[in-house]
């Protein structure tokens, strides 16, 4: 990575994953702020304690969602990152709009968790998602065009399973705002992200797919 410093045109990668790194790790800790104790004077027996714990669960189930979906993008920052070994300028940029995205999440799930009830809250949430989505697609899109970044080109199977994975999320954060308009239970449109267990590992399963192709693919070039 230090040689970057010396190609002009290129930057070096460590500061581009020290920020990424830096900017995940604070947001997944931001997300878990809302879960507040509840006030000791309102506290005054058991069943007092389980109506307050009951009343967190709408923002327990948002940090849920937010920390996996977060824990999700920063592995697929990670692996596509994996295969560079330098940076130019405009992955920069695009780097730093995923991390804007990213930056906001602790606010959109807060409101999510706190105001579920309301479509605005649910449009807010899944637009984040949605933008967060976008950013990491012109991510994986920049590098898998720039092979010249890397020291090989990004084989076609890891490229596939993270574009499948990260479409899935824009087109779950637009299903989720269709169930919020159409069914009246607070925050209802979040349980649309569940379906993320289900596209991950189907992406999984066509990168270990089309990774036999890619090195039968090779071999004939050789």
């Amino acid at each position: 990575m230090s040689d970057a410093r010396h190609e002009p045109g290129y930057l070096p990668l460590n500061r581009s994953e020290a920020l990424t790194d830096g900017i995940f790790a604070v947001a997944m800790t931001l997300l878990v702020i809302e879960l507040k104790l509840p006030e000791h004077g309102l506290v005054h027996s058991a069943e007092d304690l389980h109506a307050a714990l009951f009343a967190l669960l709408p923002k327990a189930i948002a940090w849920v969602l937010s920390f996996f979906v977060l824990a999700l993008f920063w592995i697929g920052h990670h692996r596509v990152f994996a295969h560079l070994r330098r940076a130019d300028s405009r992955l920069v940029v695009l780097n730093l709009l995923e991390l804007a995205a990213v930056s906001l999440m602790p606010f959109s799930s807060a409101l999510s968790g706190e105001f579920g009830g309301y479509l605005v809250s649910q449009v807010v949430y899944s637009a984040n998602m949605a933008a967060l989505g976008i950013t990491a697609l012109l991510v994986l899109r920049h590098v898998r065009q720039r092979p010249q970044l890397g020291t090989a080109p990004m084989p076609p199977g890891v490229y596939e399973g993270a574009r499948m994975r990260i479409v899935g999320v824009i087109v779950v954060s637009a299903v989720a705002v269709v169930i919020a308009a159409l069914v009246p239970v607070p925050a209802i449109g979040n349980a649309a992200f569940i379906l993320m267990a289900v596209i991950s590992p189907w992406s999984r399963r066509l990168e270990r797919r089309r990774a036999p192709e890619a090195m039968h693919a090779a071999a004939e070039k050789a």
